[in-house]
């Protein structure tokens, strides 16, 4: 049995895919979702969020064991993105990772159908995503259709 954390890793870009979490952290298991006031997400190459106190993101709640955690530092940094706590609407703490090092975009085709399947996984609105695609100069194939 695997040992969880205490904090949930929140999830707001590709990390939201299903698929692609069970290939990086095979123990991880989906805790919920809620919205992040006060932050926003933008697309660049990648995704991030950055502060805004006007805005707010989705975000996928994971629990995950320090194995896992140990897994997403390799692939979200350390030289990229930084992991750090964020407060979430219940008074808790979960795991994320902001970005140390701007790599402008666009983003590739194939990472965009990455996010709009982590947003379709999770049942979110994908209005916060489709603004910071557009917002990224993205200029691919537009959704398909429901």
């Amino acid at each position: 049995m695997s040992a969880f954390l205490p904090q949930p890793y929140a999830a707001y870009g590709s990390n939201l895919w299903h698929d692609q979490m069970r290939r990086r952290c095979p123990a991880a298991r989906v805790a919920g979702h809620v919205v992040l006031e006060g932050w926003r997400l933008v697309v660049r190459k990648y995704a991030l969020i950055e502060r805004d106190d006007a805005a707010s993101c989705p975000i996928g709640l994971w629990q995950v064991t320090a194995a896992c955690l140990e897994s997403l530092d390799r692939y979200e940094g350390p030289r990229t993105y930084t992991r750090v706590q964020v407060p979430l609407p219940d008074g808790g703490m979960a795991w994320t990772y902001t970005e140390i090092r701007i790599r402008p975009g666009p983003p590739a085709a194939e990472y965009v159908q990455r996010l709009r399947s982590g947003y379709a996984d999770f049942g979110f609105d994908t209005a916060v995503l489709e603004s910071a695609i557009a917002e990224s100069g993205f200029t691919g194939a537009a959704p398909p259709r429901p």
